[in-house]
């Protein structure tokens, strides 16, 4: 069995056009050994607008776990009261993770000082919720490790979502296992990408006890359905992925990260 990590059930239904029940459903049934229902959910509502409808799929369905941040695309819009209302969905019993949260360089390069800041005060907060951290860094190597490195990251746990960068990225994430954090790096389809070499050589360096399995749903399916609305049903195509990275069976790779989200997230 296996968990996806991180993904945007609201955002899969504005893609696609299916309600997420008649997903839920339609998974169960699948003929196709290749796509396969998960075990659970970690829907991940990154804009204040959306919590309220987070909490909602997370009270509706058992197997829906929430996550709540403020994606560093929101850095000149974020308010106080936003912020105020992500403390107060953090608390919600159902809640298992603050974020996503982080830096993002590539849409954002005008914002870099502004978004800085707003990581700053986030990884604060997070941290004293208690709660992992789930965190978005692209194209912000220099400024993501710095903000880290300069933070008190003992007993915490932190998700480095849908990593994308590259292999010496991704070793200087591991190595803040060494500041006493607790480090887990989670890959999408994006591995299954024939021009995504790095991202498979940074999956080779990542312990198998510190890997996650995730879609980023539904953003960036696996080939073969790349370019179309991706939902949790093809994590079987990125573990056959990073099974063939790590040379291990399939179903070592399922059980690792089976573990690892219930180390990292206590499902």
């Amino acid at each position: 069995m296996f968990i996806d990590t991180h993904c945007h059930l609201d955002s899969y239904e504005q893609h696609s056009g299916e309600a997420v029940g008649n997903l839920f459903s339609r998974l169960a049934h699948d003929p196709d050994q290749n796509i396969q229902a998960p075990e659970a959910y970690i829907h991940v509502a990154c804009d204040p607008a959306d919590f309220a409808r987070a909490q909602e799929l997370s009270e509706k369905y058992p197997n829906v776990y929430a996550a709540y941040g403020i994606h560093p695309e929101y850095v000149l819009t974020e308010t106080a009261e936003d912020e105020a209302k992500l403390l107060k969905y953090l608390k919600h019993p159902k809640c298992v993770a603050c974020g996503e949260f982080g830096l993002d360089y590539h849409y954002g390069s005008d914002t870099k000082a502004e978004q800085v800041k707003l990581f700053e005060r986030h990884l604060e907060l997070g941290l004293k919720s208690g709660k992992p951290l789930v965190l978005h860094l692209r194209e912000a190597d220099d400024d993501a490790l710095a903000v880290l490195r300069n933070a008190d990251l003992r007993g915490s746990k932190i998700h480095v979502h849908c990593f994308t960068g590259s292999p010496k990225f991704c070793a200087q994430l591991l190595d803040l296992k060494y500041r006493g954090a607790s480090i887990f790096v989670g890959f999408t389809g994006i591995v299954t990408f024939k021009n995504a070499q790095n991202v498979r050589d940074a999956a080779a360096l990542v312990p198998m006890n510190q890997m996650l399995l995730e879609t980023d749903s539904p953003y960036m399916a696996p080939i073969p359905y790349r370019g179309k609305p991706c939902h949790s049903g093809y994590i079987p195509y990125i573990a056959q992925a990073l099974a063939q990275v790590k040379e291990i069976p399939v179903e070592e790779l399922y059980r690792d990260c089976r573990e690892n989200t219930r180390r990292c997230y206590g499902i």
